[in-house]
């Protein structure tokens, strides 16, 4: 174990080296990185959001983006001349409008259809202008059968409304002029025993656009936000709206974090105000309220460091990362206070200098800031290794803002904290800097005013208890107390295992996948038309078999497996049976059906095309139309609204395809999104486990010892589960967006547990029960208000309407309250049951003189004859039982009336830890 001791003696006393050239070359460390991080910040300049759906949340270079590149490549955009809804190879570029009749079923009244026909004859007035050329709908809507394919436009014909008068419509299906699937088109109905449409109180209507060409694919996309403003000035009396264009998700997606700066402002203003209270102990000399406000600007330095170095790198904004300075703020904070914690502890060691004082402060937290930090930093490294673009990006601006914020901490705080000390020690004005001769006592002795004896009495602080406030001090006295007494160590087991059963059970509760409608505001007009196109229609998928590679179509075995391929796709639970749409079985019921030979096989087939042109995009001929090159067959889906519901059904028709014997691929382009559905379980766990891994490797450096690395793994394990279960009980589904927030948790699981056992770690006591105590002493503080500063760094976005802000303030009230919970309970109830014994070299008596019979490890100063151990003084620097005088007025921790003796590490250039035992 000598080398596990020797490692953690070499990590402290580099820490200890650094501080005390910090503590003695401040300016440096202080202006360097306010120059440097304002510079960053700058690159902010070249701000660059992303906003495509697709490349943010749905897995990049996935199956589905690869077979609609197949597709694409096979069959030719014909928008402008012969639409299908069908038949696209991707998602259709439309203006949809949904109407809610404001009385029951009114929807086929007359008062309503003539106001919808006026909204319809509205529609075609809107114009755009393009150099210099006015564009309506009917230059750009996609056509089908010579005429504008205007999506439910039946309703205003005379023959739908005659059909409709004389009980002729039935429902689902009906047969009038083509057979159609008026679910499509109405809900909330009214169908009599025999299936005929009486009444409807919902109806949809879709204007498709040309993307046939470059031009006129941006010409639709221009009109689409003429429709948007159209549509803000529609004011119908008889019915409600909703509507959206094919980029509205695109448009609204940005807009969800469009109050950053205000919520970033307040959280500042409040961290601020927070750090100020916590931090306002002590009196006019030793207060650190201010050396608190320098701690929260190293973090602010720090996150708009980051900001402006990753955007001038050139990766692109999403706006998931608009929770990143919240996030980067709590933890900038929670290592600022850690140091100032360790700062209060040097004032006991009265003797010491001030760069001494730095390097005792950074030998205390270095190991604990570092971990967190580090963690962090690789968790977020891990994760940008993402296949979500939104994951990979955020990761990167985190994961370097946590990096800057550690460094920020560790110069420029560190920097104020010598300063501050300097000016502690000269007994200096914490405002004014004027120096003061009376404390708070003697100016009281000589009858000054409260006010006076509060603004203007000071004195150098003496222990640790001087400069430290009750919510410092509250928490240690208490959970001492508690948190080991013998019942209560009991209870807390318990408590612990019931918190695991909750787990399991949440797990099983856990749903996978992300709505759209979630990506934007709930007062956006797209939230409103996702929310009414589910309740009212729903997703009904037309999934093609595609074929691209030739084969023999005139063959009764060719025929048969594409018969096969269909059977079995329509015996899915999820497929209607008795709704398909394919060119071969269509044409083998036709008249010009002719498989005697190849030529009037093809010539027959030129004949049908003609005659069911609904057919012409999918089978592709070559120039000389004698081989079929790509062709496709549809089946036609139930209503599928539940996210895993669509990804399940995607892998069962992917099966079918893949089962086949022909070489067929499944397709909808809605795969694209649906694969989201299916890949972010499998690449959570996979990034989760690789962060996990990582978190082990760099335990294992910083705190070497494998009890502590079991301990801290263990944690990390429970906390991450209890997330994920706890996830399934608030209600949150597991997507690219709380994936994020997982990996991130693994990082922040590590930050708790790592406080504690750095601080058992470092302990000068022997007993188990007494380190643990320790720990709970030094770690509990900063461990409560650092986690209270993470809350509040989030706690201010519960107010906004963004799902992904809240979603990210539920899963932080995890991970913050279930890692403080481990951290201050837990760890500490486990460490006084089986923690490590404190460490003594049996074989090492160079290191200390026996006196008694007893071994003492002494500074290097002691063995040079320094008063600290004199004429066989034992019992903590005791001679004929009065305190020996030079250690009494160094201040070095000594127990009067043991046999151990504690000497101050920090005299000592290897920083040798001062566990003694008999």
């Amino acid at each position: 174990m000598r080398c596990v001791w020797n490692c953690q003696r070499a990590v402290l006393s580099g820490f200890y080296k650094y501080g005390h050239f910090l503590g003695s070359h401040p300016a440096p460390f202080l202006v360097l990185p306010l120059l440097i991080c304002s510079g960053l910040a700058v690159g902010f300049l070249f701000y660059n959001p992303e906003t495509d759906v697709e490349k943010l949340y749905a897995p990049m270079d996935s199956r589905a983006v690869k077979d609609r590149s197949r597709v694409e490549a096979a069959f030719p955009d014909l928008s402008g001349t012969n639409f299908d809804p069908f038949s696209t190879n991707r998602l259709i570029a439309q203006a949809v409008t949904i109407f809610r009749s404001r009385n029951e079923h009114a929807i086929f009244t007359e008062e309503v259809i003539e106001e919808l026909s006026n909204f319809y004859d509205s529609v075609w007035e809107i114009r755009i202008q393009d150099d210099g050329k006015n564009y309506t709908y009917n230059d750009l809507c996609a056509v089908k059968d010579g005429v504008c394919a205007v999506d439910g436009a039946f309703l205003f014909s005379a023959f739908f409304k005659g059909m409709l008068s004389m009980n002729a419509v039935t429902f689902p299906v009906w047969s009038g002029i083509e057979a159609m699937d008026l679910q499509l088109y109405f809900s909330d109905v009214n169908v009599s025993r025999d299936g005929i449409l009486q009444a409807a109180g919902s109806y949809k209507m879709a204007f498709p656009l040309r993307t046939d060409t470059e031009k006129l694919e941006r010409l639709s996309l221009a009109w689409e936000l003429a429709y948007i403003d159209f549509m803000s000035t529609v004011n119908l009396t008889t019915v409600d709206i909703s509507y959206a264009v094919s980029q509205s998700l695109n448009l609204e997606l940005d807009k969800g974090t469009s109050g950053d700066i205000f919520y970033f402002s307040l959280t500042f203003t409040i961290m601020i105000t927070y750090a100020s209270i916590v931090s306002s102990g002590g009196d006019c000399v030793s207060t650190r309220a201010l050396l608190a406000n320098a701690g929260v600007v190293a973090a602010l330095l720090g996150t708009l460091g980051a900001f402006g170095l990753i955007t001038l790198i050139g990766v692109r904004f999403v706006n998931i990362v608009g929770v990143m300075p919240f996030l980067t703020l709590g933890i900038g904070v929670d290592d600022m206070f850690l140091l100032m914690n360790s700062w209060s502890e040097t004032t006991a060691l009265t003797d010491l200098s001030v760069p001494e004082r730095i390097g005792t402060v950074f030998r205390k937290a270095g190991v604990g800031i570092t971990i967190t930090s580090v963690t962090d930093f690789l968790a977020f490294v891990v994760g940008s290794s993402s296949v979500f673009k939104s994951v990979r990006n955020f990761c990167i601006y985190t994961g370097v803002g946590v990096l800057l914020c550690y460094i920020c901490n560790a110069t420029f705080f560190g920097a104020c904290l010598t300063y501050h000390g300097r000016r502690v020690y000269s007994s200096r004005h914490t405002i004014t800097c004027r120096k003061l001769d009376q404390s708070r006592p003697e100016l009281k002795e000589e009858g000054h005013k409260c006010c006076y004896i509060c603004m203007c009495g000071g004195a150098t602080p003496k222990g640790p208890g001087d400069d430290q406030s009750p919510c410092e001090k509250g928490p240690r006295s208490a959970l001492t107390r508690l948190v080991l007494w013998n019942p209560m160590r009991v209870l807390i087991l318990l408590i612990f295992a019931g918190y695991l059963g909750m787990t399991v059970w949440g797990l099983t509760m856990l749903k996978q996948g992300l709505e759209l409608k979630n990506l934007v505001l709930t007062s956006s007009y797209f939230h409103k038309f996702q929310v009414w196109d589910t309740e009212d229609f729903g997703v009904k998928l037309p999934i093609s078999f595609v074929m691209t590679n030739p084969m023999d179509y005139r063959s009764d075995e060719g025929v048969g497996a594409v018969r096969n391929v269909l059977d079995t796709a329509q015996q899915d639970v999820s497929i209607d049976p008795l709704v398909e749409k394919c060119w071969l079985m269509a044409y083998g019921l036709s008249s010009s059906y002719n498989t005697s030979t190849e030529e009037l096989f093809f010539s027959g087939l030129e004949e049908f095309l003609k005659e069911n042109p609904r057919y012409t995009s999918d089978v592709i001929l070559d120039a000389q139309n004698r081989t079929v090159t790509a062709s496709r067959c549809f089946v036609y889906s139930y209503k599928v609204t539940d996210s895993n519901d669509q990804a399940d059904l995607m892998t069962r028709m992917r099966e079918v395809a893949d089962n086949d014997p022909l070489d067929t691929f499944a397709y909808h382009p809605a795969f694209v999104y649906f694969e989201q559905y299916v890949s972010v379980l499998p690449s959570t766990l996979q990034t989760v486990g690789i962060t996990i891994a990582v978190m082990f490797v760099v335990t294992c450096i910083f705190l070497p010892h494998p009890m502590i690395v079991a301990l801290v793994m263990i944690q990390v394990v429970m906390i991450v589960t209890g997330v994920f279960g706890f996830m399934g009980l608030w209600g949150l589904s597991l997507s690219s967006i709380t994936m994020i927030q997982l990996i991130m948790s693994v990082g922040f699981s590590v930050d708790f547990c790592a406080h504690v056992c750095t601080a058992y770690m470092v302990s000068e006591e022997y007993s188990r029960r007494e380190r643990a105590k320790e720990a709970i002493v030094h770690a509990s503080g900063p461990i409560l208000n650092g986690g209270m500063s993470s809350l509040i760094g989030v706690i201010v976005l519960v107010f906004t309407e963004s799902y992904i802000f809240q979603s990210f303030c539920k899963i932080m009230l995890l991970v913050i309250g279930f890692g403080t919970a481990h951290a201050v309970l837990l760890i500490p109830v486990i460490l006084s049951f089986v923690g490590p014994q404190a460490h003594t070299d049996s074989d090492d008596a160079s290191k200390g003189p026996h006196m008694n019979g007893k071994r003492y490890e002494v500074s290097a100063a002691a063995q040079n004859g320094s008063p600290e151990v004199k004429n066989g003084t034992k019992n903590g620097g005791q001679k004929n039982g009065k305190t020996n005088d030079s250690v009494a007025r160094r201040g070095l921790p000594h127990k009067a009336g043991s046999d151990m003796m504690f000497v101050n590490p920090t005299f000592q250039n290897d920083a040798h830890l001062g566990y003694l035992q008999d």
